[in-house]
């Protein structure tokens, strides 16, 4: 805590908090653990709000991210369509995984190259697939 003096004599307390591994002192409580450094954590959130037409859109990609990473990645439905999620990864693999109406799908993953998202409904045309992705990103110590 720092303490700064104005000159009308008012007391302004200023709670300075520089980031979980960045000083000496700190760095005693950050885990650590073999290849993980809990304090590389990252979260990213995003609505999923397109038209059940079967065309497929990214929600989700990485650019000139070298660093491996492990991801949890939960994606929810909230509609009356059938999402298809697929996850490609920088290994090359890809994951495809069909969400039916008001379910939710969780995986666990490598480095993440894109998450795309496709919503289909075998009825009444111009329907509007919503739902939502949640992804914690763990980036690896080198």
């Amino acid at each position: 805590m720092k303490t700064v003096t104005q000159t009308i004599r008012q007391k302004t307390v200023v709670n300075v908090k520089t980031g979980c591994c960045s000083s000496k002192r700190k760095k005693k409580r950050c885990k650590k653990k073999p290849r993980f450094d809990i304090c590389g954590k990252i979260k990213i959130c995003g609505r999923i709000f397109q038209k059940c037409d079967g065309e497929s859109r990214v929600y989700f990609r990485t650019v000139g991210i070298r660093r491996p990473s492990t991801s949890v990645l939960k994606i929810e439905n909230e509609s009356d369509c059938k999402m298809k999620a697929t996850i490609n990864m920088k290994s090359k693999k890809k994951i495809e995984q069909t969400i039916d109406e008001y379910q939710e799908a969780v995986f666990v993953v490598g480095s993440i190259k894109n998450l795309r998202i496709m919503c289909t409904r075998t009825s009444e045309e111009g329907k509007i697939c919503k739902g939502k992705f949640e992804l914690m990103i763990r980036s690896r110590s080198a």
